[in-house]
């Protein structure tokens, strides 16, 4: 099975005629690193390689190979007929599929047109080690917090679930803690070296995500991962977590690390805004949002990260409210923050990515033009 490259979608392969199967695919997808797969009634696979799409060399697929696609999916759940049934009534709905001993896939199975499509993105479940990642130093430390809560932002397929399971894997690795985790799936499976870990999924651990953060509160956690923030009952949580002693990381979908902060805001209690509000500006440590870049030399990614570490000054901007004001404390390198310009001139300046992956990802081009020059600004200024 080749891989075409989707400048338009290529006819079907009239040599591609044996009947292909799920596990053809995801065979396919592990043998050349693809990140996520696209099967889709009346349309060809296709393939996301390294944030690029790629059409497989196969014919479309059919309704009757979906249907049979989606029973082998939702058959290997725990709850078959309830997953069917969220899929018939609402239209979608979010599973794990297991393949083989091999790696484990978050899937959605949803409707296009009324007929099946599904995306499967593949979880790597080797926890990574941060040299591997080419994270920046002060992430790694961000695993010696003892209480207070880290937020990690950024778009979907960003990386935002490995960087934080190389975190929590650090902390397992390094200090006896009880650790708690509610994903939805899991992801990495973390298993006890220091520390002893519980990971609830959602959907089978637990009825709800609500329910599981409730229940997680009375399993005496001191570090706490929360798989995402998705709505007020779960920042209420995480902030009365943060506010009581414990350690919380997260994720919310934001574009860079000021904006991530109106996201929570835009997600407090209405009749707890001023309380929550306080309990962000105190207990906050950092934000990290993240971007993915092309590398120079075209094999993989490398993160870029926006960091803002809660100084006094970012503090007292939450808690006054003053958010505009949060801007130019991410350029403050001197505090372990950092713009995404700064580290796009970095990466570019190491050589790691190219000038049109580093105008492609920035926050403003031109000051990013400057400083690839040697002018530097404050807002990217390299010190």
């Amino acid at each position: 099975m080749s891989i075409e490259t989707p400048a338009s979608a290529p006819a079907a392969s009239p040599a591609a005629e044996r009947k292909l199967t799920l596990h053809d695919f995801l065979r396919t997808a592990i043998k050349i690193n693809a990140s996520d797969i696209h099967l889709q009634a009346g349309s060809i696979p296709m393939l996301r390689v390294d944030g690029r799409p790629k059409f497989l060399d196969c014919p479309a697929l059919s309704d009757d190979t979906m249907k049979a696609i989606v029973k082998q999916i939702i058959d290997r759940q725990q709850e078959p007929t309830e997953k069917q049934h969220l899929l018939d009534h609402k239209g979608a709905v979010d599973l794990a599929y297991q393949f083989e001993n091999v790696a484990r896939f978050r899937t959605n199975i949803f409707h296009s047109r009324e007929r099946y499509a599904i995306v499967m993105r593949k979880i790597v479940t080797k926890i990574p080690n941060f040299g591997d990642l080419s994270l920046p130093p002060q992430i790694e430390k961000f695993a010696e917090f003892h209480r207070g809560i880290v937020i990690v932002s950024g778009t979907t397929g960003s990386g935002k679930s490995t960087t934080l399971a190389a975190i929590i894997g650090n902390i397992n690795k390094n200090r006896a803690e009880r650790i708690i985790t509610v994903e939805d799936p899991i992801e990495y499976q973390h298993e006890n070296a220091m520390s002893l870990i519980s990971q609830v999924e959602v959907g089978a651990d637990s009825e709800s995500f609500e329910y599981a953060l409730r229940a997680m509160m009375r399993q005496d956690p001191d570090v706490i991962l929360i798989g995402e923030i998705r709505d007020s009952a779960s920042m209420t949580i995480a902030l009365r977590a943060a506010d009581t002693g414990h350690l919380v990381f997260t994720t919310v979908h934001a574009t860079n690390a000021p904006m991530t902060i109106e996201r929570c805001v835009s997600l407090f209690d209405e009749n707890q805004k001023e309380l929550q509000q306080t309990q962000l500006g105190l207990n906050l440590n950092a934000i990290v949002c993240q971007r993915l870049a092309k590398k120079r030399d075209g094999k993989g990614r490398v993160p870029v990260d926006e960091i803002m570490m809660a100084t006094p000054l970012v503090r007292k901007h939450i808690m006054e409210g003053e958010f505009e004001k949060l801007k130019s404390a991410v350029g403050n390198r001197e505090s372990g923050s950092q713009s995404f310009d700064q580290h796009l001139t970095e990466l570019f300046n190491k050589q790691i990515i190219d000038v049109g992956e580093a105008k492609r990802l920035a926050t403003n081009v031109d000051a990013l033009n400057l400083a690839l020059r040697g002018i530097s600004n404050s807002d990217t200024k390299l010190r």
